[in-house]
């Protein structure tokens, strides 16, 4: 669009207020925090920013183009009160464009604010999907997705798409109360992967009955719903109904999910096992076992990526990682940090790079990897992997441990450590076993 014809676009306009309609796909689901600050703004100085609004070819209301649905709601219900003030409101009007750049205009608006929870982003992506997709057509992928979000100024990783899946399609019904009350992306996660844990135990533990937990786990999940949800407890109830189920020992199937989760499956013998011995008892059947390097691989690469998806979140960098729990180090940075990233942003980004051996990978395996409109694949056109991480360092690897230690709370050195722990064991299996993750 010329700057003229923008000109023309965009004008000033004072509008009935009853001319004008809320967002009907709107990502906020619950009251603006800030609500009675911003009603009390409007009652002293009046509505002292325009309203962003435009009109949809053949409608007879206009609706807000960017945010603001918060100031419009009060405006309407002070006219409505019967203050003449608030009969017209002013406005700058938009041409129309799409239902998408619309939707997506509120996302930003609202990010720019930092004021959306998960839960409400999510649901403003997944009405993004359902408007872009072709009814006649496949539901369209996560990646392909991230790639029209992308396209229209809304960038979002596949993997964050996938939680933001879950939240949507899977717990909000279960969950409304504690997604509402800002259940974040973290806790999130941990229940889709207590879920994929369950289902496997319970397949294993109860033949007969496979298939069946998927609807059990979704009435336990909905029993735990509260303004802040109990993990632990309904872990402890997920387990209790996979041992009731499978007459087993609350503790010993405790101890089946922890090593399903650490890709390390086993069995429980069918005989009866007092609770104090669970844990020597499936230690020793571990022992026991021949060395198995497809389980070993898997082990470490799921302790890596649980370390890097928690310090990828605390350190808002979930953007930049994309997980392949089958290939590679279970990981691989997808994007580079933001240009204004903070000297610990940059550096946690480094330090997750290394430990996935990013710089390790050709410049042919990560273009066909990387999304093209990504500012890292731009970035490797003109830098060779190595050249380009070394640039973007704060601190080298084996430079972190002082300056690490400073920068980070003690829970993240912790996870910072396992990553470590983890990328090392790769590499030794790599090595004794003369593999290379990075190869295919």
């Amino acid at each position: 669009m010329s700057r003229s014809s923008s000109k023309t676009a965009n004008r000033y306009a004072e509008l009935p207020v009853d001319q004008i309609s809320s967002y009907k796909h709107n990502p906020r689901v619950t009251r603006n925090p800030e609500y009675a600050r911003i009603k009390n703004s409007l009652e002293k100085n009046g509505l002292e920013a325009p309203l962003v609004v435009t009109r949809k070819p053949g409608a007879e209301q206009y609706t807000l183009q960017a945010g603001g649905n918060t100031r419009l709601d009060i405006a309407q219900s002070l006219h409505d009160a019967g203050d003449v003030e608030f009969a017209t409101v002013p406005c700058i009007v938009k041409a129309w464009t799409s239902e998408l750049n619309v939707l997506v205009s509120h996302l930003r608006e609202n990010d720019m604010r930092g004021n959306l929870m998960f839960i409400e982003r999510a649901l403003g992506v997944m009405a993004f999907a359902k408007l872009a997709n072709d009814p006649d057509a496949a539901p369209i992928s996560q990646r392909e997705l991230a790639k029209q979000l992308q396209e229209h100024g809304y960038a979002l990783s596949q993997p964050v798409i996938s939680v933001m899946d879950y939240a949507v399609n899977r717990l909000y019904g279960l969950l409304p109360t504690a997604l509402e009350h800002g259940m974040g992306k973290r806790q999130i996660t941990a229940i889709r992967m207590l879920e994929h844990c369950a289902v496997k135990v319970w397949d294993r533990q109860c033949p007969d009955e496979r298939g069946a937990f998927g609807e059990l786990f979704g009435e336990l999940v909905k029993s735990c719903d509260s303004v802040t949800l109990d993990f632990d407890e309904l872990t402890a109830n997920v387990a209790h109904e996979i041992a009731v189920a499978s007459n087993s020992d609350d503790h010993a199937v405790q101890l089946l999910l922890d090593a399903e989760r650490s890709g390390d499956a086993i069995e429980l013998e069918a005989f009866e096992i007092v609770e104090s011995d669970v844990s020597r008892k499936l230690e020793e059947e571990a022992q026991k076992r021949p060395f198995n390097l497809e389980r070993e691989v898997q082990k470490n690469r799921a302790t890596a990526v649980e370390a890097c998806v928690a310090l990828a979140e605390k350190y808002e960098l979930s953007d930049c990682v994309e997980v392949t729990l089958d290939a590679r180090f279970g990981y691989f940075m997808s994007e580079l940090p933001k240009r204004n990233a903070q000297r610990v942003q940059t550096g946690m980004w480094k330090l997750l790079g290394t430990a996935c051996d990013q710089a390790r990978a050709t410049k042919r395996v990560l273009k066909r990897l990387l999304d093209p409109n990504s500012r890292l694949s731009a970035a490797l056109e003109t830098s060779k992997p190595s050249e380009l991480y070394t640039q973007l360092a704060s601190f080298e690897l084996f430079e972190c441990g002082d300056r690490l230690f400073r920068m980070l709370e003690e829970d993240d050195w912790k996870r910072a450590v396992k990553l470590i722990g983890a990328y090392r064991h790769l590499r030794q299996l790599e090595d004794v076993h003369a593999l290379n993750f990075w190869k295919t």
